[in-house]
């Protein structure tokens, strides 16, 4: 397949910011708070080295074939078969991150906000959403990142500034009180999330100005990463440690506590509008990155015939790969980590040393 959609550097930056925020705006304060307790925000501020670290493998990866996809890069370093292997965990590991985020809007809504509304409905419904995107191009795509992008500012903005009067000092004291190691562990678990921006790569190919590519995806993840330490730190700051690491969704509770006068409250389901902007594009990115790579993987020329057969295995493999919250809470923590990192930092590595020795012979 041929690239015939191009996309610019500003609008990639938009995509990347809202991807990197996307679910982890829930319950990322959530997984720091139980290993770093106060020091939880130190965790994630940890996440601007390590996008440092990210932004240059992935770019340093992909400049030698600027418009290749992740398949065909893995086809032009280990050769057809192997390559070809190589693609497809890539792509099944697109898959499975793209069923979490699918499951995940589903049990928030049947959990905080519609109880009684089957959690079937409500994926297939957003599933609907994610495959009209899809099916448009990744210009529709980023287009609509461009619409969504400033009412998430203000509904993010407007977060902190109704909670700003509740932030308590005491809760972040005493700064790493109980030694680096929490704080090391809390955002190894954090660091995994990251790990989930090598889907981002499939998109370079679609930007028409590659030598500002790796500006605009830094930029992306470090203003990301940003919103994300900020979002623990306030948590931390108005509801405590404790609490924190107890709620399933912390940002949600922090956006409960909300209180103007006695007439300005309750609007906790508003503010969640915020996280269904962020988990939208990065649930729809992933589904592209899917679509398009096993549609390579394939040597179809469409990727769009296999985009509903698709959404209709994500919708199985989101209820029944994810039985429930607990299992979705004990694989989150202790599995997604390693698992993320085999796919967003070792085969990178991996084909950016292959691709070093192939050079040189």
């Amino acid at each position: 397949m041929g690239i015939t959609q191009r996309i610019s550097a500003r609008q990639y930056a938009f995509v990347v910011f809202l991807f990197v925020v996307g679910d982890a705006m829930l319950y990322v304060p959530s997984w720091l708070a139980s290993e770093a307790k106060q020091d939880a925000w130190l965790g994630a501020v940890l996440g601007w080295p390590e996008a440092l670290l990210l932004a240059w493998l992935y770019m340093a990866l992909t400049k030698r074939y600027p418009e290749a996809t992740l398949v065909r890069l893995c086809r032009s370093v280990f050769g057809s078969w192997l390559g070809t292997a190589a693609g497809a965990l890539f792509v099944s590991y697109f898959f499975v991150d793209t069923a979490l985020m699918t499951m995940e809007i589903g049990d928030f809504l049947t959990t905080q906000i519609i109880p009684r509304t089957p959690i079937e409905s409500i994926i297939l419904l957003f599933l609907i959403a994610m495959v009209v995107g899809v099916r448009y191009g990744i210009e529709t795509i980023v287009r609509l990142c461009e619409l969504l992008l400033p009412w998430f500012i203000v509904l993010f903005a407007t977060l902190l500034l109704f909670v700003w009067p509740q932030l308590d000092v005491a809760n972040i004291r005493p700064v790493a009180g109980e030694g680096l190691l929490p704080i090391w562990t809390g955002n190894m678990k954090y660091f995994g999330v990251l790990m989930e921006t090598v889907i981002l790569v499939s998109l370079l190919p679609f930007v028409d100005r590659r030598d500002q590519a790796g500006k605009a995806l830094l930029t992306g993840m470090l203003a990301g990463i940003a919103v994300l330490a900020l979002l623990t730190a306030f948590a931390v700051l108005v509801i405590g440690p404790a609490l924190a690491a107890m709620y399933a969704y912390p940002s949600y509770a922090l956006a409960q506590k909300i209180r103007v006068g006695h007439f300005f409250e309750r609007i906790e389901a508003v503010m969640a509008f915020a996280w269904f902007i962020t988990v939208y594009v990065k649930t729809t990115v992933g589904f592209f990155a899917t679509a398009y790579g096993l549609a390579e993987l394939l040597k179809l020329k469409q990727y769009r015939p296999i985009v509903w057969p698709l959404a209709m295995i994500v919708f199985n493999m989101a209820i029944v790969f994810v039985p429930n919250r607990q299992y979705f809470d004990v694989f989150a923590s202790r599995m997604w980590t390693p698992y993320s990192m085999t796919f967003g930092l070792f085969l990178p590595l991996l084909l950016f040393a292959a691709g070093k020795l192939r050079r040189r012979r």
